[in-house]
């Protein structure tokens, strides 16, 4: 039973009704850092769904902050009006808010419009790229006092809290690091000078914010970067910045460029919650913990075990803005979950579009998306239980129209569980736990086992048929591929086949690679067994970290590109290529197929060369193609037909979606 998640609890002056903290995130929604409707629209709609405390930012505090003009900004009076604006919509839906003060020091990309990028001694920026400015004292006292105006502003504009950001390897994380750190003045050398720009700056700010407005601050429970901070030297610093007057510590994960997982899928849930239980140990302040809670029970279990007094819910509630009302009510199985997928969130970030997410095609489109109840019902044939077919159902039936859903298999999905199952995506299974409570609440006929087809269409006599019948795996027209040894990636990852010990994989997309590191894992020990051999100290640290990576498979993947992964975004690109490279698989770049023989295959290389490699097995990864010949027997039949997600045009599930919500909200 939930129930710790709904108790109040104070921040400094701040009263909240609940634990759920929604934790700032970059939206691209406030081009020249102005406050937009979307914004407010975005927020509100959080705020009304129940969220404690929503933290908005990061806020650039001055021109150097970061250098990207759709960051919302605080660093002039002439945003105030804006600002409050904002916070009265807040306050309207009976929410609090604060706003993150935000400094990248390196990070900063104001280097492009020729402003010395600051730090506290210089260095190129792994994250960045940018070559940066050592800080004088006259810097300092600049910076800081930019912090300080930045949080009169804020309780100017009516923010209940402010946030100083003090994590991912932003400006006040590079004073503190050794590895970033190689001042000799009083701000270098050992932990003690090295916290002294952070700490001084957090009382200037606790000086503006007083006592009437909460005074939060976000710190990194461990670097995850070599040669930097771990939880040992959080723990003290955040014991200091609770005795500079922090009300709140807010600990997240290491930074930007710390080559360990953070927010995708290979995170467990609740990941990093250990890193707010060392900091809690040492504060007496609330502590909020974050990274990866996307399910109410999980942090109904973080606040209860004391790991946490707070919990940070992000994405989760990108995906769902009525997470915390849903979960309140009881309604847990009605509530659309985060898969950490980062396919709309963190990858729009990186290519500067507006923040939106997989499985909501409303988030950041809240008020142009609005549902309305249709003015003329209709029976619609839904053929396909995919992502497309069941959003489209959904969003229909909740219009108004009669909607009879059928899938030929026995279950929805699609294609998506098992390829979820196989490639080590465990919280892809919450999209259709969604579906499943949501398609009968709808009002949806749901019929399984039953395919669709024309005499059933003639005997059912709908007015329109949505035809979301999916893809199926691209077979070249060469004879080479009807060989017994070549099968497809679809058919391996579903475990209908049987690969040899020399495997090679056709095709460097995301698909190719995921079914050469699924199939590189073969032969390797489980997370049990890792569990059991640890704990008890019966194999030595590195014998178990090469029964965990290396199978009992060879597998070489060739691509005809320059770059394997192009169709993958930069958040977990980076993610799947470090595990192709840990398990050994083998990649051959600007390669083209030319034989495939029993034992063999026979490439040209990007010199003209042909190279001979073993292969008792290839599989092939060479895209997919529409399934919509069901589509074109209807038309001719002379049916209104509409043909929605990967039947129409192969996508992503994000696009499958979106599809089918567009249409439902159309007709």
């Amino acid at each position: 039973m939930i129930t710790k998640l709904f108790e109040p609890i104070s921040i400094g002056p701040m009263s909240l009704a609940n634990r759920v903290v929604m934790t700032a995130m970059h939206l691209n929604y406030t081009p020249n850092g102005e406050v937009t409707d979307k914004l407010i629209d975005f927020y509100a709609a959080r705020s009304r769904g129940g969220a404690g405390l929503v933290i908005i930012g990061g806020a650039e505090i001055n021109d150097q902050s970061s250098g990207i003009d759709l960051m919302i900004s605080i660093k002039d009076d002439k945003y105030i009006p804006g600002l409050k604006r904002f916070t009265g919509a807040i306050h309207d839906e009976g929410g609090k808010t604060a706003i993150q003060l935000y400094m990248a020091g390196a990070y900063s990309f104001c280097g492009l419009k020729g402003l010395p990028v600051l730090a506290p001694s210089e260095f190129t920026s792994h994250f960045s790229r940018q070559h940066t400015t050592p800080m004088t004292l006259e810097d300092i006292e600049r910076v800081q006092q930019d912090f300080a105006d930045a949080a009169r502003r804020a309780k100017e504009a009516g923010f209940d809290a402010v946030e100083v950001i003090a994590s991912a390897g932003y400006l006040i994380s590079q004073f503190l690091s050794p590895k970033t750190n190689k001042r000799e003045d009083e701000y270098g050398g050992p932990l003690e000078n090295r916290m002294r720009f952070g700490l001084e700056t957090i009382r200037r700010v606790k000086a503006v914010t007083g006592r009437d407005t909460a005074l939060i601050v976000r710190v990194a429970g461990n670097d995850f970067v070599p040669g930097s901070h771990t939880n040992t030297e959080a723990r003290v610093f955040a014991a200091a910045v609770q005795d500079a007057g922090a009300d709140c510590i807010n600990v997240t994960g290491g930074w930007h460029e710390s080559r360990i997982p953070q927010i995708t899928m290979d995170l467990p849930q609740a990941g990093y919650v250990y890193l707010a239980k060392g900091i809690k140990q040492n504060v007496s302040v609330p502590v909020i913990g974050c990274n990866r809670i996307n399910d109410p029970f999980i942090a109904e279990e973080v606040l209860k075990e004391g790991v946490a007094d707070l919990v940070g819910v992000a994405r989760g509630l990108i995906t769902d803005p009525e997470f915390v009302n849903k979960a309140k009510e009881g309604r847990t199985s009605e509530i659309r979950r985060c898969v950490a997928c980062n396919q709309r969130c963190f990858d729009y970030v990186f290519q500067l579009l507006p923040v939106g997410c997989m499985v909501n095609p409303r988030a950041g489109k809240e008020a142009e998306t609005e549902l309305y109840p249709t003015d003329a019902p209709k029976k619609i044939i839904v053929a396909g239980a995919g992502p497309a077919g069941c959003e489209f159902a959904v969003t229909a039936a909740q219009r108004g129209h009669k909607v009879i859903l059928c899938d030929k298999e026995d279950h929805i999905g699609g294609q998506v569980p098992w390829s979820a199952n196989a490639t080590h995506k465990p919280d892809f299974h919450y999209i259709f736990d969604y579906y499943r409570a949501t398609l009968p609440k709808s009002g949806v006929e749901l019929r399984l086992g039953a395919e669709v087809t024309p005499d059933l269409v003639a005997k059912e006599k709908p007015d329109i048929v949505v035809v979301a019948t999916g893809a199926a795996p691209f077979k070249p027209p060469i004879e080479a591929v009807e060989a017994a040894h070549v099968v497809q990636a679809w058919d391996v990852l579903q475990g209908k086949i049987q690969t040899g010990a020399d495997v090679v994989v056709v095709g460097g997309g995301s698909v190719g690679l995921e079914t050469a590191v699924f199939l590189a894992t073969k032969g390797t020990i489980s997370p049990e067994q890792v569990y059991f051999l640890t704990l008890h100290q019966a194999e030595k640290p590195d014998v178990l970290r090469e029964l965990m990576v290396k199978g009992v498979k060879n597998v070489t993947v060739i691509e005809m590109l320059r770059r394997i992964g192009q169709d993958m975004g930069p958040s977990t690109r980076w993610v799947v290529l470090k595990e192709v490279e840990m398990r050994g698989i083998k990649v051959i770049t600007e390669a083209r197929m030319k034989e495939l023989t029993p034992g063999r295959v026979v490439y040209t290389d990007s010199q003209g060369n042909d190279v001979t490699i073993p292969a008792d097995t290839v599989v092939l990864a060479m895209g997919s193609r529409p399934v919509n010949s069901l589509a074109t027997a209807l038309e001719n039949s002379g049916a209104d037909v509409r043909t929605i997600g990967d039947a129409k045009k192969v996508g992503r599930i994000g696009n499958a979606i979106e599809d089918g919500f567009t249409l439902a909200r159309e007709l």
